[in-house]
């Protein structure tokens, strides 16, 4: 599988997949609506090798509760990471924000959490 590219708003922060993506998570709880200004947050599942995160010193970290963590650059403000420290999503796979990609992909398998009753 080729490899898919990203990159922050302003380019600070650039990101490269090799492999698949497990899936897609839609999130649409308040902290992830108000950390992407939008009705709900979208993040790609892979395996932690299979990912590379690079930046040129702008990523900043956010404890948004007990047991997740959020980053960010800290120049545009683009989500990077959801890291889960507890739960099932931190057994050797990192979260990112899928709208960082700048390759076109396809996506198998796709998850949406919190939704409201009323959507």
């Amino acid at each position: 599988m080729p490899s898919l590219k990203g990159s922050c708003l302003c380019g600070q922060v650039t990101i490269e997949v090799h492999g698949e993506i497990e899936c897609a998570i839609h999130c649409h709880c308040s902290m992830c609506r108000k950390a992407h200004g939008a009705q709900f947050a979208s993040f790609g599942v892979v395996r932690s090798e299979n990912i590379v995160i690079r930046s040129s010193g702008t990523i900043r970290k956010y404890r948004s509760s007990p047991t997740a963590t959020r980053t960010f650059c800290e120049c545009c403000g683009s989500n990077i990471e959801w890291i889960d420290h507890e739960g099932e999503f931190n057994r050797g796979r990192v979260s990112f924000s899928l709208g960082l990609l700048d390759t076109e992909c396809v996506i198998k398998s796709e998850l949406h959490f919190c939704v409201p009753n009323d959507r």
